[in-house]
């Protein structure tokens, strides 16, 4: 016989050796850590010699009193006890280490010579669950373990379960209470623990009806009766929007839905629980921010109306229905950023601006309102382009804050010659084109925007050009140059050039105005849109 070797019992009489390589069943699972209490060191080397051959590891306890010790301790899969041990017998460890055990089934078996029926009984009713007698059969030991086994792997599988249950229902946003016939609260995920303010033992075993208010709370076991007796539905299989009551006593609204489950063995309620609290705060919160955001529109309408009828009032419409002028300004929200106007001297001069302010709408135009007046004075004095401009810079500099300036380009017309004066500055190039539509003198701008730099920095000057055949003068915003449709292509001066051209000269503007709605199809245009067009007649 192999050194430290135990014998084993067979069951028809003699012994014989373990196998030395210890494989007499294939336990390649992983190791069960089994507490054996016994207070003989003979008794503690045999059974761990078995353990050792069935892949367990062993933790040894002389009494009970050790027993219940190390099973807090340790945490053993499995406890082996003998009955008849100083200080604390097995029996009253079997008791204390059942209660630790709690909920958490930990297999307990009997190791004892005792014979009785009667220890056998007691041990198993104070908590044992099998009992194995004294001398150790391996083959019986090996067998039970291998039972033993698949019992803590099931138990360990349905645990796992279990917890995933448990974890998917704890994260839910969403309470979730389950309760009996009578209406009895069997769980609660955190959820619903959070959303009453009570804790899961608080809850677990009370009556639904607390987390009610009045009347509900009183007529609850009513409901649920009728329900039960008649089929009649409250609550059950709908959603319904009703009232709970806090752990401190305050009322809030809630959302629920009750679904009824039949089991084999009972039949169970399941309410899904949403607190619309905050919903509903954030309902009333919107609907008194849409009431305001109306106010503030409705404000905006009237002062944009204000606005406009000034701007009317501002701008010398009567010139601008001058025959030899054509014009379009299309604003890309409800008040254009951009400004057209038109203007003879008493010489006969033709004056005419195009201007285009930082931004759009009301903000934008209340940039360029203040140059109105000061073209309008430039043009009734017969100023050069030159003194107009740094009129209208330093009135602008002075004005306009940090960051805001006003593009423009401005043409004027000498009465009975054929010359002109022109300046540009940060819109795009001015073009003179002849009856056909045909670009025949291009302005670039070389200018900056008014309002940027002092105008003794600026080194503001105009171009003086002639012409000799009827021609047109067309100006525009960087509105129509710039705007993209649904590809991001560009209209350019390409579409410009290529929309003039073939065109009638009196139906240029229409031509365009056309021309860019094909262009951006649905898109919206992003920036104000203006055009002037001015004849120079032979």
């Amino acid at each position: 016989m192999p050194r430290g070797v135990p014998p084993i019992e067979l069951p028809g009489g003699g012994e014989r050796p373990l196998p030395a390589n210890g494989r007499v069943l294939l336990m390649a699972e992983n190791p069960l850590r089994v507490l054996v209490a016994d207070d003989i060191a003979s008794n503690r080397t045999i059974v761990g010699a078995f353990l050792a051959h069935l892949n367990c590891t062993p933790i040894y306890a002389t009494d009970g009193v050790e027993a219940v010790e190390l099973f807090r301790m340790e945490s053993p899969d499995v406890v082996l006890m003998d009955l008849m041990m100083p200080r604390m017998d097995g029996f009253e460890a079997i008791k204390q280490i059942r209660a630790m055990a709690d909920d958490h089934w930990v297999p307990i078996i009997i190791l004892s010579a005792l014979s009785g029926e009667g220890d056998i009984v007691h041990g198993l009713e104070i908590g044992a669950d099998d009992y194995l007698a004294k001398p150790l059969s391996f083959p019986v030991f090996a067998a039970r373990f291998k039972a033993l086994r698949r019992l803590l792997d099931m138990q360990r599988r349905l645990a796992g379960s279990l917890e995933q249950v448990r974890a998917v229902a704890n994260g839910v946003i969403d309470g979730i209470i389950s309760a009996d016939e009578k209406g009895t609260i069997l769980s609660v995920n955190r959820s619903a623990t959070q959303i009453f303010g009570y804790t899961a033992n608080e809850l677990v075993g009370q009556n639904l009806r607390m987390l009610m208010p009045n009347p509900h709370r009183d007529k609850h076991d009513e409901y649920l009766g009728r329900y039960l007796s008649t089929g009649e539905k409250h609550v059950v299989g709908q959603i319904r929007e009703l009232s709970g009551v806090r752990k401190d006593g305050t009322e809030f609204p809630l959302e629920l839905g009750v679904s009824d489950i039949t089991l084999p063995n009972r039949r169970m309620f399941i309410g899904v629980v949403r607190d619309v609290s905050e919903m509903r705060r954030i309902q009333r919160q919107l609907a008194e921010d849409a009431a305001r955001l109306q106010r503030y529109h409705d404000e905006s309408e009237r002062e944009q109306e204000l606005a406009m009828a000034i701007m009317e009032r501002q701008v010398r419409s009567d010139w601008l229905r001058d025959g030899a002028v054509q014009y379009a300004v299309m604003p890309a929200r409800n008040f254009s950023g951009d400004v057209v106007a038109v203007a003879r001297s008493p010489q006969g001069a033709l004056y005419a601006m195009l201007a285009d302010a930082t931004g759009h709408g009301l903000a934008a135009a209340v940039s360029v309102l203040p140059a109105l007046g000061a073209f309008y004075r430039g043009a009734a004095a017969n100023q050069s382009l030159t003194e107009l401009v740094t009129e209208l810079n330093g009135l602008l500099c002075g004005l306009l804050p940090k960051g805001r300036f006003v593009a423009a380009s401005l043409v004027r017309l000498e009465a009975g010659t054929h010359k002109g004066q022109i300046w540009v500055g940060g819109v795009p190039d001015v073009l003179r084109i002849d009856d056909g539509g045909k670009v025949v003198q291009r302005f670039i701008s070389r200018q900056l925007p008014l309002g940027i730099l002092p105008s003794e920095e600026a080194g503001i000057s105009h171009e003086e050009f002639v012409w000799s055949e009827v021609s047109q003068i067309v100006l525009c915003s960087d509105g129509l140059t710039e705007a993209e449709n649904a590809s991001g292509e560009a209209f350019g001066m390409r579409g410009l050039e290529a929309t003039l051209q073939g065109s009638p000269r009196s139906g240029r503007v229409s031509r365009l105005r056309q021309a860019l709605t094909r262009h951006l199809g649905r898109q919206a245009a992003g920036d104000d849109v203006s055009v002037l067009i001015l004849d120079c007649a032979v």
